[in-house]
């Protein structure tokens, strides 16, 4: 089926595209700029891994049932756009960064924008990779979100088409799919853990 493939494609793209640009610049924002009620923010953010993903989805799909969303791609998308736990991980790994840095970067004539893709984000790829790993395997892997936002076979994802294909097909073929729906997320994952391993290993070795 290749039209849920590349609604899957589709899907992993944006939700890769999307953690790594909305979680960087909220995560530089807050460690940059000092703010007074920075600490409140980021205890708001911890404060939605506090709940199960079935907790928010009741008043999520009334959102985008509300805002007519239902049967697209932003229904999706939007619900996982930012994360509580990148934005924290980031901000502390922003924290720990030398302010030279940044002072060499003013002195340069660098802006604001400048030093973040430049400076600070350069230093942060294995962080963006373990990000980026959690936002495919999230999207790649997602079903019952998928179904209900989704209904219509036009914008189903392989999962979706996964458990209905379980109904009307041999046991031997759905085995295959599943053995061949598996290969990315291994693929993805041994890709992101050379990034990974380079930024543990080069620095113990410095």
């Amino acid at each position: 089926r290749g039209r849920a493939f590349m609604n899957t494609l589709v899907l992993c793209a944006a939700m890769i595209i999307a953690s790594l640009t909305v979680n960087p610049l909220c995560a530089y924002a807050l460690s940059r700029f000092q703010l007074s009620f920075a600490n409140s923010i980021l205890l708001f953010l911890l404060a939605t891994m506090a709940f199960p993903l079935a907790v928010t989805q009741i008043p999520n799909f009334l959102l985008l049932k509300d805002a007519r969303l239902l049967n697209t791609y932003w229904a999706l998308i939007l619900p996982s756009l930012a994360n509580g736990y990148s934005i924290f991980l980031l901000k502390g790994f922003f924290d720990s960064l030398p302010q030279e840095l940044f002072e060499a970067g003013l002195i340069d004539g660098a802006s604001e924008v400048q030093m973040f893709y430049r400076i600070a984000l350069p230093l942060t790829t294995p962080i963006l990779a373990v990000i980026a790993l959690g936002a495919f395997t999230l999207a790649y892997g997602q079903f019952m979100w998928a179904f209900i936002v989704c209904q219509n076979p036009k914008y189903w994802t392989i999962m979706v088409f996964l458990y209905q294909y379980q109904g009307d097909r041999a046991t031997h073929l759905v085995m295959a799919g599943l053995v061949l729906a598996s290969l990315p997320t291994l693929l993805v994952f041994i890709a992101a853990q050379k990034v990974i391993l380079k930024g543990i290993v080069v620095p113990q070795m410095k």
